[in-house]
């Protein structure tokens, strides 16, 4: 870790694959979904891309969590869940209630990750994380009060994109807290 950075939970490393494992992931994710959309043609060259920009988003994933530098994640959440918008397929009730379970298991796994990580920091770094909580949870709420007053004239709000503004309002606030206890 480098003392010049704001946190020991920021590394100069930890940012480079956080931007490669952001680029990885939304090349993987536009690519496939692109290929999927003219599968007729044959693109398997667009799958292969794909396929490995997902693979290397994975390596710097697996990478991010191995040295402990959690908040990324959270951070490549925030990009990742407008990525993933629900299907448009005709869905009966036993379908939706196995992807609420399995969302929910995935939420649980997420939680536990996160009181774990939290659990073994210091007393500053838990100050940095409910002070970075504060400020996310009130910019959203702002946010969401100021959409309302104008829901008329704005598009459906969703609710992905609302997780993903606490997150990647949360890894922002997060960042600042950090660097403003390093002075």
């Amino acid at each position: 870790m480098l003392p010049s950075l704001p946190s020991e939970r920021i590394s100069l490393r930890g940012v480079a694959e956080f931007v490669g494992a952001a680029a990885t992931l939304v090349i993987g994710v536009i690519t496939l979904k692109r290929a999927g959309l003219i599968y007729l043609e044959r693109p398997y060259a667009m799958f292969l891309v794909g396929f490995a920009a997902l693979f290397i988003c994975g390596a710097l994933v697996f990478r991010i969590v191995r040295r402990g530098e959690y908040p990324w994640i959270f951070g490549l959440a925030a990009i990742a869940l407008p990525l993933f918008q629900p299907s448009l397929a005709p869905y009966g009730a036993r379908d939706r209630i196995i992807f609420a379970v399995r969302d929910l298991v995935y939420l649980a796994i997420a939680v536990l990750f996160v009181a774990r990580s939290i659990r073994r920091a210091d007393e500053l770094e838990r100050r940095v994380h409910v002070q970075a909580v504060t400020w996310s949870f009130t910019a959203v709420v702002v946010g969401l009060v100021s959409y309302a007053m104008a829901e008329d004239v704005l598009p459906p709000l969703h609710a992905t994109w609302v997780a993903s503004a606490l997150l990647a309002s949360w890894v922002a606030a997060w960042i600042y807290e950090s660097a403003r206890y390093q002075r």
